[in-house]
């Protein structure tokens, strides 16, 4: 396989290099170090045209002015934390407040806007980049020194997998998540895109979009993607739903059943190019968000960010988040591409 590198730009005197990574099937993905940031993943159809599958800028400043975290990688902690602050240890910390009176996606010092060190290799049946950074101490209000590890690998296969791994000197909350907006379809709404989630539950949560700390049952509401169904039609078809209504789409967080399975937490189906994609993951939940579907601000494309719940640090009862510094985070996503 093939991996092509080239300069992006600059940022602080670093150069950003964009990373093409090649198969055979004629399927590329193409990532920058700055935000470990999956700029294009372009596959063949069965018809030969080549569809982009995810949205993408054609600059590097678009890049650092873009405030929805388009293809980045997102961390130190994805999604919200609560008034921006936890208490663990018996000592109360306070993070940055970037999501009105919550932390979002890490605080202001995000992974999303910094330059990560890279390393490649090319093998004959797959390609990878190894993105790092170390994230100090302190950084955005959050205990511990933590070193991060995010790899990026594309097969022969048509699979692109990320790996990422972190370690601590001091137990802190993590989660990492992968932002890209995906756009299999080539239609302006993803409304007729087929979605299926793996989850008989999201997360219920306030005006605000905290978590409450209680779970709402999927089925015969707009959440329900138990089977494969276009994302208009599950929005519009059942009665309304408080939690929906309140976002005007979707922006839930899901309750994986099987996380780390054999079978796909989720699939995406365009039918207009014939392009599947079935995501992976081994951790515990699944943000699904599309823009608001009852105007005219829909994004045209759809984000499965993979993560620990959302303000899990401050809620016992959600799945753990926290890493002691005997301990190392890891976690998997992969994405696998097909074509009829």
């Amino acid at each position: 396989m093939k991996i092509n590198v080239s300069v992006f730009g600059e940022v602080d005197g670093k150069d950003v290099c964009a990373y093409t990574l090649n198969n055979t099937n004629g399927m590329s993905v193409t990532l920058l170090n700055y935000g470990g940031i999956i700029k294009e993943i372009n596959v063949t159809n069965a018809q030969g045209r080549v569809v982009s599958c995810v949205q993408t800028f054609d600059t590097l400043q678009e890049y650092i002015d873009d405030p929805s975290y388009r293809g980045a990688i997102v961390g130190r902690y994805a999604n919200r934390i609560g008034n921006g602050t936890f208490t663990l240890n018996g000592e109360q910390y306070q993070l940055d407040k970037n999501g009105g009176e919550h932390n979002l996606h890490g605080g202001l010092a995000g992974f999303h806007k910094k330059v990560w060190q890279a390393n490649v290799q090319d093998l004959s049946d797959s390609a990878s980049v190894t993105f790092n950074l170390t994230s100090p101490d302190g950084e955005g209000g959050f205990p511990g020194n933590v070193e991060v590890y995010a790899r990026y690998t594309l097969n022969n296969d048509n699979e692109l997998s990320l790996e990422l791994s972190a370690t601590t000197d001091k137990e802190t909350p993590l989660s990492f998540t992968q932002h890209a907006y995906f756009t299999l379809s080539e239609e302006a709404k993803v409304g007729t895109t087929l979605l299926y989630i793996d989850a008989e539950t999201v997360t219920d949560a306030d005006d605000t979009l905290l978590p409450t700390g209680k779970l709402v049952e999927v089925r015969d509401t707009p959440f329900d993607f138990l089977t494969s169904t276009a994302i208009a039609k599950r929005a519009t078809q059942h009665q309304s739903h408080p939690l929906f209504d309140m976002v005007g789409g979707y922006d839930h967080n899901y309750v994986l059943r099987a996380p780390g399975g054999r079978e796909p937490q989720a699939t995406v189906n365009a039918v207009d190019t014939g392009i599947t994609m079935a995501l992976y993951t081994t951790l515990p939940g699944l943000q699904f968000y599309t823009g608001n579907l009852q105007n005219d601000d829909q994004l045209g494309a759809l984000c499965l960010e993979p993560q620990h719940f959302p303000d899990a640090p401050n809620k016992p009862e959600f799945p753990n988040c926290f890493v002691k510094p005997n301990e190392t985070f890891k976690a998997s996503i992969k994405y696998t591409f097909s074509t009829l």
